[in-house]
């Protein structure tokens, strides 16, 4: 019941004031909604394009390239088909084409590639890939062995872009937490500097808000933010936060400018 009073009376500006509670935990709780809510056209934004890239496979391959032979072996979004298993290191990454159970034991970190999927290893580790996901035409590895030094860069930077996006779905959830956890600090942040702000208006009065009804203030005055954001969010996720920020700040001067005066004397 609390959060539809709370999401009503924010938009309510000229009663707001005379709503003020102090701090609680139902504050605390509508105040993770509200970031929930002001979070989204990022989190829009890591999903449709996949999270954002880790770039330890690739990066290793577009710095260089491995110096070795292989037998025939292909790769698609099908899967993988060698005519024998091998192995190599390139970086500080073991990579075992191990479709034929020829490996038993692997050094860690690994990449080992069987017939169903690809398995990412550490001492501590271990995540299965989307199947091949992250390929899609057929890729011929062992062309390596006769074509220019700049076919074999870019067959192997392709080998190492097709593993890494085979995990984009522990890229995304990873982007997702992390991301959630940094808005919800730089919120905490956001919120003490616009108290600091708020407290400005005291000046010249005998009477204001306690600094535990200005934080439920200002969360309140984040909500028209939010909801605006997600309607921006379709269009430009990364201007939606401008103008979430923006509005807050705006949105604060307006209601203490217009009403301020009047309801605190």
């Amino acid at each position: 019941m609390f959060f539809y009073n709370f999401f009503k009376w924010s938009f309510q500006y000229n009663r707001i004031l005379q709503r003020l509670i102090k701090f609680n935990y139902k504050v605390l709780i509508y105040f993770l909604f509200v970031s929930m809510l002001s979070a989204f056209p990022l989190n829009y934004n890591i999903v449709k394009e996949n999270g954002f890239r880790i770039d330890f496979i690739e990066q290793s391959f577009i710095e260089s390239s491995p110096n070795i032979k292989i037998p025939y072996c292909t790769i698609s979004g099908a899967g993988m088909v060698c005519e024998e298993d091998f192995t190599f290191k390139h970086g500080e990454i073991n990579y075992y084409i191990n479709l034929n159970r020829s490996f038993e034991k692997f050094d860690y970190p690994a990449i080992i590639i069987n017939q169903f999927n690809i398995i990412y290893k550490d001492e501590t580790n271990e995540l299965s890939s989307d199947k091949f996901s992250g390929f899609g035409d057929v890729l011929n590895l062992n062309s390596i062995n006769y074509g220019s030094e700049q076919d074999s860069y870019n067959i192997w930077l392709e080998f190492g872009t097709g593993i890494e996006e085979s995990f984009s779905q522990y890229v995304i959830v990873f982007t997702l937490l992390t991301n959630l956890l940094v808005h919800f600090l730089i919120q905490v942040i956001f919120v003490i500097f616009l108290i600091i702000v708020l407290r400005l208006f005291r000046i010249g009065l005998s009477r204001f808000m306690s600094v535990s009804e200005s934080i439920t203030f200002v969360v309140w005055m984040m909500t028209m933010p939010s909801v605006l954001s997600l309607f921006v969010a379709f269009i430009e996720p990364v201007f939606a936060s401008v103008i979430y920020q923006f509005l807050v700040g705006i949105s604060i001067m307006i209601v203490m400018l217009k009403y301020g005066r009047k309801f605190y004397k």
